[in-house]
């Protein structure tokens, strides 16, 4: 199966009602063209998200968004203070009380309602929804699942971060940072990227070998890749730059990927990796993130966020641990075999 890499999202921070109407707006701009949604289903999922960030979320929020196959992909983000318990719950629409003349319950019905795919989380610490209009993502060899967040220094502009999955039996995995932020880092990580699409990514040695060059010319990055073989239960990493990866099994226990100090793409000869190999088990989930998420995430806050969608888990750590400075990016890929 062919690589799969996807546009930075846009930041939309929500406050005032008055933000309603212009992420309304932005959305309709960016679903011009579309073939996926419905003619104004996109800006009813979008008022409806907006909405509930104004009326239930303290102090707001905000909604990312980006072109995701024929349709769009929205993710509202907010930090607290959650969503009540059975608020998803099917008759919850109908029973739970107004709160400002409209229910939190009663938006999230109508996104759910449209949405090809749909994933909620919520706790103390906030919620994030996730909803994606338009054909549902195709699934990656059956049992592989990814998702992505990658924002923008600023929110909007082009993303000096880039990723990339290549599914399959044996998929592959890389996220890539250029230097510095702007269109100049932009080309740089696109140059990557290309590398990686253009070949089965088999040895991550020769990946970083071949993103070398194809970064040269440029202003270079660093990069982390990652193959898994499930049939010998191992994974191959290797990262030049400060990427950080860590490895989630079934039981949460969390195996940290090991970078080394170096750039891609502005001297030669390249760096040379040095391939870390680790166990992989069934059900286990692969995180991937560019220096604009803190290095000292955790999970420990976060019960049960695995077992939701991966473009979820990939939002909650860009939410509290994404660097204000700098371009953000989060890739989760799952492992659904061996899961409910």
């Amino acid at each position: 199966m062919a690589a799969v890499s996807e546009a930075a999202h846009r930041r939309c921070a929500i406050g005032p009602e008055e933000d309603v109407g212009a992420l309304r707006r932005t959305v309709a701009r960016l679903v011009a063209g579309q073939t996926g949604p419905r003619p104004g289903v996109a800006e009813l999922v979008a008022t409806e998200l907006g909405t509930n960030l104004v009326r239930h979320a303290h102090p707001g929020g905000y909604v990312l968004l980006r072109k995701a196959g024929d349709g769009i992909e929205l993710i509202s983000v907010d930090h607290g203070p959650g969503m009540p318990p059975g608020a998803l719950a099917p008759t919850a629409a109908a029973s739970a009380p107004p709160v400002g003349g409209r229910g939190l319950s009663a938006g999230l019905a109508v996104v759910r309602r449209h949405a090809t795919e749909f994933d909620c989380y919520s706790t103390r610490h906030g919620t994030v929804v996730y909803a994606r209009l338009g054909t549902a993502e195709p699934p990656a060899s059956g049992r592989w699942r990814f998702g992505a967040v990658d924002v923008p220094l600023g929110g909007d502009g082009e993303s000096g971060d880039a990723w990339a999955v290549a599914p399959g039996h044996r998929p592959a995995a890389m996220v890539v940072d250029g230097l510095g932020h702007g269109p100049a880092a932009a080309v740089a990580a696109r140059a990557a990227v290309t590398a990686f699409a253009h070949c089965a990514v088999t040895d991550p040695a020769a990946l970083v070998r071949r993103a070398h060059e194809a970064m040269r010319g440029t202003r270079g990055g660093v990069l982390g890749v990652c193959v898994i073989d499930p049939d010998r239960g191992e994974l191959t990493y290797t990262a030049v730059g400060n990427i950080t990866g860590r490895v989630f099994t079934a039981g949460r226990h969390g195996i940290h990927l090991l970078d080394r100090p170096g750039t891609l793409g502005t001297h030669l000869p390249p760096p040379t990796p040095h391939l870390q190999h680790g166990p992989w088990q069934p059900g286990s989930t692969l995180v991937l993130t560019s220096d604009g998420i803190r290095s000292g995430w955790n999970l420990d806050e976060h019960p049960r966020l695995l077992e939701h969608h991966p473009a979820v888990v990939a939002a909650v750590l860009h939410r509290d641990h994404g660097r204000p400075t700098d371009d953000a990016t989060v890739l989760v890929v799952r492992d659904t075999s061996g899961t409910p």
